[in-house]
């Protein structure tokens, strides 16, 4: 509308310079103000409305966005209200189950049909509950005296063991009176010595052995080292008879077993 009225006024002006006729050119451009004054309020008012119709729109958006959120949520409570309407009716049929279970194991157990009411199931069952208790209390006794025998038992054994082990400890120590063993290797340099008889034959790291050349003991050894088979000991310094060196070939006994 504005390039329109801009249009006249430049016909105006033509027509004064063609026409020379200066009041038809105030009339036209009075005119074409008051096109334009038109035209301007128009064009307000037409903004007006664009702005009251996108106002609208953005209300109706909004509003379109909140019932899109209530029906979500509507939707979500549905299916949440679904999936406890599915509990509960799987609770039912087990339910359900579990009561024909119950009423086929009383029909089992009560086949003469006696017990028809639940005040019966009651009564029999405190009756079954009272005799459970009388023999969880002769099964706890019984328990008892159980352990207390499994206790005794456990005592004898290990007194027993006991008695074996020292037996046997015993039967060693003896059987190393009876036992004759040989130095093997001496050396006069540092004082010890190698006897054939270890672990294996009875010997204990706190042996006491005596050194015989015929029926002469002649030194005492002590064990430095005990093996399987073998025996290293340093000769007691005190002990050996002067004059007299340990050999090869000399007996060893051991002393004072009990």
């Amino acid at each position: 509308m504005i390039l329109s009225a801009l249009i006249m006024m430049g016909s105006a002006f033509v027509g004064i310079i063609n026409k020379d006729d200066l009041k038809e050119v105030v009339e036209n451009l009075e005119k074409v103000r008051g096109d334009v004054k038109t035209a301007t309020a128009q064009l307000g008012e037409a903004e007006d409305k664009r702005d009251d119709a996108t106002e609208k729109e953005t209300q109706a958006k909004d509003g379109r966005n909140q019932a899109a959120a209530a029906v979500e949520g509507v939707r979500q409570e549905l299916k949440i209200a679904a999936r406890a309407l599915e509990d509960v009716s799987a609770e039912l049929k087990k339910v359900e189950i579990e009561k024909k279970e119950i009423d086929l194991a009383v029909q089992k157990q009560f086949p003469d049909g006696k017990i028809k009411t639940a005040e019966d199931l009651t009564m029999t069952l405190t009756m079954l509950k009272d005799t459970l208790t009388e023999k969880q209390n002769k099964k706890t006794e019984l328990a008892a005296v159980v352990t207390t025998a499994q206790q005794t038992k456990q005592s004898e054994v290990a007194k027993v063991k006991q008695e074996e082990k020292y037996q046997m400890q015993r039967a060693q120590k003896l059987a190393l009176n009876g036992l004759t063993a040989t130095v093997i290797a001496a050396n006069k340099e540092w004082g010890f010595v190698m006897v054939n008889a270890g672990r294996q034959h009875g010997v204990a790291p706190d042996a006491s052995l005596l050194v015989k050349r015929g029926n002469t003991r002649i030194a005492r050894l002590r064990i430095v080292t005990l093996e399987e088979a073998v025996t290293v000991a340093d000769v007691v310094d005190e002990s050996i008879v002067p004059g007299i060196e340990v050999h090869p070939g000399d007996k060893v006994i051991f002393e004072n077993v009990q």
